[in-house]
């Protein structure tokens, strides 16, 4: 009797199992056939014709990024609601910069493209002008352009290695970040708006007026002070001048 139920039980407990392995199993056929298909459908992007690429990429272009708008845009110290982006620091007087400066346009088009044909969310790509942005090249402690750097939920990540080819661009935006350095984004240093730029020569100007108002004062008591000491002089001897002789005994 006793061997009966533990037949019964174990029967049980061997078909529950057998359960879970099949539905196991399910779950990691879908998830190949899954991976299968994002993999067909990369592999076909590149062979895609311009049009369907253009199509897929609506809309994507490089992102103009200075000192005022950087952090405003890109959300990076926080990385909150603009998603990743893969910025370009370059600089027009180095040479090496127009050769990624063509390559450049390609990888927002045709990034996005891939994102797209993937389902995920895009990658947005800008470039900044480090010339014309000494706050930001001080902020990421840049020494060297060209410079490529992918900002993503507030780590910063250096693309590494000498060729700035599309693919080596689009497959470190993608997946290689994850082996390069990396390091949390600084946060944004004060840089004065146009409102505080505004303010900032108000200020001044009001200042050095009130300056050159002291100084007026100073000299125009000096010389009052000065006329008032004069004509109490010129007083003084025109008293003595009148003031009669004093009278000689004897005559």
């Amino acid at each position: 009797m006793a061997s009966l139920q533990y037949c019964e039980v174990h029967g049980e407990y061997g078909a529950a199992s057998s359960g879970n392995k099949m539905l196991r199993s399910s779950w990691l056929l879908t998830a190949a056939l899954l991976c299968a298909h994002l993999s067909a459908t990369a592999a076909q992007l590149p062979d895609a014709d311009e049009e369907t690429i253009n199509e897929l990429a609506f809309g994507a272009s490089v992102v103009q990024l200075d000192e005022k708008n950087f952090e405003h845009l890109t959300q990076a110290a926080t990385g909150a609601t603009s998603g990743d982006w893969l910025v370009k620091f370059c600089k027009p007087s180095v040479p090496r910069c127009a050769r990624v400066d063509q390559a450049w346009s390609k990888v927002a088009v045709q990034l996005a493209a891939s994102r797209e044909a993937l389902g995920l969310p895009r990658i947005n790509v800008a470039a900044v002008d480090t010339s014309d942005s000494p706050w930001l090249t001080k902020r990421f402690s840049i020494t060297s352009v060209p410079l490529v750097i992918l900002f993503k939920s507030g780590v910063m990540y250096w693309f590494q290695g000498g060729g700035f080819s599309v693919e080596r661009l689009m497959q470190f935006a993608e997946r290689d970040y994850e082996r390069s350095s990396r390091m949390l984004v600084p946060p944004e240093p004060h840089v004065a708006t146009p409102h505080d730029q505004t303010f900032l020569v108000t200020i001044c100007t009001v200042g050095a007026g009130a300056a050159v108002l002291w100084i007026v004062d100073q000299l125009l008591l000096r010389y009052y002070q000065y006329k008032k000491n004069k004509a109490k002089a010129a007083a003084k001897a025109a008293r003595k001048q009148c003031k009669p002789a004093p009278a000689v005994e004897g005559k």
